[in-house]
């Protein structure tokens, strides 16, 4: 680890710490016992969400996307599905969000939450660990997520949410 990626998770550690990162009951969910998801994803992969979130609508489960945009805020996407656009000024030197972009996003609790960065996207990590969801969902291998499906980098976004969604329709839950 290099001595900026310290840094940015111990000021990450101390952001937890200071908004009072509400702690839930962490827990599993079935699909159909889904009424609530949201997906932490970068400007370039939002035309794979589309089929996703169609399937979501067809069962009832609300989608929020938070995109994570690096670009000129006059070039940012604009969806048609409900997103939130978080662009470089929602982010500190360190990569982390400020507090407005964090309170933009837990409006609610969440029952799942996705995170399609990968390991090294510090950025949608430090979101992932700020955003108050049940149940946590990654690509990779990280102590924050209760569910980790692994996916190289050469699968598709659209793959890899058909995947979540077989995933969760596996999980048999008795509440």
């Amino acid at each position: 680890m290099s001595l900026l990626s310290n840094i940015a998770n111990y000021l990450l550690s101390k952001k937890e710490a200071s908004l009072g990162v509400a702690k839930v009951t962490k827990q599993f969910f079935s699909w159909n016992k889904i009424s609530k998801i949201v997906i932490i994803a970068y400007d370039n992969q939002l035309s794979e969400l589309v089929e996703f979130i169609n399937a979501c609508k067809k069962d009832n489960i609300t989608v929020q996307v938070a995109i994570i945009y690096g670009g000129k805020p006059e070039q940012a996407p604009h969806p048609s599905f409900e997103h939130i656009i978080l662009d470089k000024k929602k982010f500190s030197l360190f990569q982390l969000p400020t507090d407005d972009a964090v309170n933009q996003i837990n409006t609610t609790t969440y029952d799942v939450l996705i995170n399609l960065g990968d390991s090294e996207q510090f950025q949608a990590l430090a979101l992932s660990k700020l955003v108050t969801a049940k149940c946590k969902i990654a690509r990779f291998q990280n102590s924050n997520f209760e569910i980790t499906i692994d996916s190289d980098k050469t699968n598709k976004i659209s793959d890899y949410l058909k995947q979540v969604i077989v995933y969760l329709n596996m999980i048999n839950t008795t509440n």
